[in-house]
């Protein structure tokens, strides 16, 4: 990696004063105010994207920890129960016919894809038979399988690789560069979605490519260092596309639940007065779109658990008996596929995180302070299904818990 050129530490310097400035301006109570400073290195704040080491890609990844039998459905039951699979993230199903309509309104998804011979029928199928492997949770395998379909194939690619990336993976670095990497592929693309937008068609396919970008890079956020945050623009990046993908489908469950929690993670990490001031963050929009969330999808994990994390990170531990509820119902769902299985497993393992802090710190900014510390420390990925929740001894000695470094 390259370190940052000299003339670029004046900025980050200026940049670190003006955060304490915001601290110092918008302070309200312990609570209340933005995040003291995490440690950040001028190397930090020298590139915009995370570096990508492409050998994460070439090592077999962590599988999931159920029996990918229970998801495996048939090409036919995929289709009719659609539906119900995509109800969060509204996917559209890769039948003939719309990709006879895609590929011929916009032929630049199929350009250089050998597995495209002209039979929409069999692409169909090819297609089809990615979402399987993400259904099932055969990620790795789905990301491979979809990369060789192009645009439409990179897709369930890319969530597949989200998921690996925020529920298995060990190491937080890789975490990163896991997420960083689906930011890049998709935005490649981003010329073919201004040309798309305006298609009632395409509306889906070009919401749920704004929605992946985004969330990867909200991925990455939410534990970076507010001057990185600030340096690398994520905010006004999440913040945009959040907004872009509730414009384009109004009735998007998970598009709402994500604008909300957008606006809480601002709050979370700069306090109420900071974001509302500087980044228009409102309680009030959080609510409201999460409202509109479960009742578009009342039965989704996901949306449970990040609605209680969104009311820690508004209201402490005023409202943390709601946010345990919440919690607990994300526990208790069936899963009917891949993604609602990691998601009610992390939501366990959230609820036992919620705990520690509820009994153990008053100060939640103290709280996030040590466990941003503790992944910094150990470059242990915190929402790691297949490990153990924090201890306060984690939380106090992680230097105990690192990981050896990585080999190659």
């Amino acid at each position: 990696m390259k370190s940052a050129h000299p003339a670029a530490r004046p900025f980050w310097l200026v940049l670190l004063f003006t955060c304490l400035l915001s601290l110092n301006a918008h302070a309200v109570d312990d609570d209340e105010n933005i995040d003291e400073m995490d440690e950040v290195t001028p190397e930090e704040l020298s590139y915009e994207d995370i570096p990508v080491d492409e050998r994460i890609f070439l090592r077999e990844w962590p599988k999931v920890p159920f029996n990918t039998a229970f998801f495996d459905y048939t090409p036919e039951q995929i289709e009719a129960r659609w539906d119900e699979f995509m109800v969060g993230i509204r996917a559209p199903f890769p039948s003939a016919d719309y990709l006879e309509y895609m590929i011929s309104n916009y032929p630049e998804i199929v350009e250089g894809v050998e597995a495209f011979n002209g039979d929409f029928e069999d692409f169909s199928q090819k297609n089809i038979h990615v979402w399987r492997l993400f259904l099932r949770g055969d990620l790795q395998q789905a990301r491979e399988e979809g990369m060789k379909l192009g645009v439409i194939g990179l897709y369930p690619a890319m969530f597949a690789q989200i998921l690996q990336a925020i529920y298995l993976t060990e190491r937080q670095s890789d975490k990163y560069m896991m997420l960083q990497d689906v930011a890049n592929k998709v935005r490649e693309h981003f010329h073919i979605l201004e040309r798309a937008e305006d298609d009632p068609i395409a509306a889906e396919i070009v919401a749920f490519t704004k929605l992946g970008y985004a969330y990867a890079l909200a991925r990455i956020a939410e534990e970076s260092p507010v001057p990185v945050i600030v340096f690398r623009r994520y905010i006004g990046k999440i913040k945009g596309g959040a907004e872009e993908v509730v414009e384009l489908i109004p009735d998007h469950p998970l598009g709402h639940a994500f604008r909300a929690g957008v606006d809480a993670g601002i709050m979370r990490r700069v306090g109420r007065a900071t974001g509302r001031i500087t980044y228009g963050a409102r309680s009030t929009v959080v609510d409201e779109s999460f409202g509109k969330a479960f009742e578009m999808a009342p039965d989704i994990p996901i949306l449970n658990y990040e609605y209680a994390n969104a009311l820690i990170y508004m209201s402490r531990k005023r409202d943390l008996n709601q946010a345990y509820d919440y919690l607990a119902r994300a526990t208790r769902y069936t899963p009917a596929w891949s993604m609602d299985a990691l998601d009610t497993m992390y939501a366990f393992k959230r609820l036992q995180e919620v705990r520690l802090f509820d009994e153990q710190y008053r100060s939640f900014r103290s709280f996030e302070r040590q466990r941003r510390r503790f992944s910094r420390v150990t470059d242990r990925n915190l929402t790691n299904v297949m490990t153990a929740p924090l201890t306060m001894d984690m939380m106090e000695h992680p230097e105990k818990y690192a990981l050896p470094p990585q080999e190659h």
